[in-house]
């Protein structure tokens, strides 16, 4: 399914370089809040990880979902049962550093056919850091023998290396347009989040520098995903979660720049820096640790 319209791929690739970066100003007041999804999560278990920073439905280990902790953590991904929370198995990939993991997302990549997580070392609460990473490497698949152990796997994976043209910032939220394979980034700790984007094929050989592709009327962004064929969008911040649909021959930076819906997000949770859809279009929600209050999987079904 392709929502790109008239507009090709080749063509979104080379306007890079003359793109000018929208600014959309909406108030949380202004924004519908969208009557398609149950009003309130349901409560799936409590995953055994205090500083859970992302989430990806799993697509070749099907009712599993990929989280991970972040800065101080160690580089072990975590497959957790969808239905119960419960860690299936601990993969680390061997060669793989965690510096500050805060997003992974399920995509499309170079290999036409394959499914790839895409683990952002994207992480800087200080903002100090030069240059930041993000690791590609196909999704791993779950074997009855490694229920309950940790794996460690020897996988082939890209290192992206990128840096921002102007600043180093803090980012929690990573996003692949399946459509494109465009990367895009969206910052936390500005007055207003803004969106960077690290365009398709990513060169493996150099250090990337971001094109800056908007600013967000919103801020605090703590986490994001796309759909997988492209045609709906998702960020949240502490407080709200913001949703998007792609209109036929949009593009992704088109979509992200009109007015989003709200989603709902009851309950709120004490620290929810993960985010991501399920098949049928729903999405799962999971917070750190943070008050004493216990992280738990929440899920939201859509109508």
């Amino acid at each position: 399914m392709v929502f790109l319209g008239c507009v090709e791929k080749q063509d979104e690739a080379k306007n890079w370089a003359n793109h000018i970066p929208f600014d959309s100003n909406f108030s949380i007041s202004e924004m519908e809040s969208s009557t398609s999804f149950s009003l309130k999560g349901e409560a799936k278990g409590f995953p055994e990880i205090n500083q859970a920073s992302g989430l990806a439905y799993s697509r070749k280990n099907p009712g599993f979902l990929w989280t991970h902790q972040d800065k101080n953590f160690d580089n072990s991904l975590f497959l957790i049962n969808a239905s119960n929370g419960e860690i299936a198995a601990t993969y680390k990939i061997l060669g793989t550093e965690n510096r500050d993991w805060e997003d992974i997302e399920i995509a499309l990549g170079p290999i036409s056919g394959l499914d790839y997580l895409y683990l952002g070392d994207i992480g800087d609460n200080d903002q100090i850091y030069d240059s930041y990473v993000i690791y590609r490497f196909e999704e791993p698949k779950f074997e009855e023998n490694h229920q309950g152990k940790i794996i460690e796997l020897e996988l082939p994976f890209d290192k992206i290396t990128f840096r921002y043209p102007n600043k180093s910032y803090d980012v929690e939220a990573l996003m692949v347009d399946p459509i494109t394979k465009d990367i895009y980034l969206a910052t936390k700790r500005e007055l207003r989040s803004q969106l960077f984007v690290l365009p398709f094929p990513q060169n493996l050989e150099k250090e990337l520098t971001a094109i800056k592709a908007g600013t967000f009327s919103f801020r605090i962004v703590t986490a994001g995903t796309v759909s997988r064929e492209g045609d709906k969008a998702i960020m949240k911040n502490y407080n709200q979660i913001f949703y998007w649909e792609r209109k036929s021959g949009q593009t992704f930076v088109e979509m992200l720049a009109e007015k989003p819906f709200l989603l709902p997000y009851d309950p709120k949770e004490e620290q929810g820096e993960a985010i991501c859809f399920d098949p049928a279009g729903g999405y799962f929600t999971l917070s750190e640790l943070a008050n004493g209050i216990r992280p738990q999987l929440y899920h939201y079904s859509k109508n």
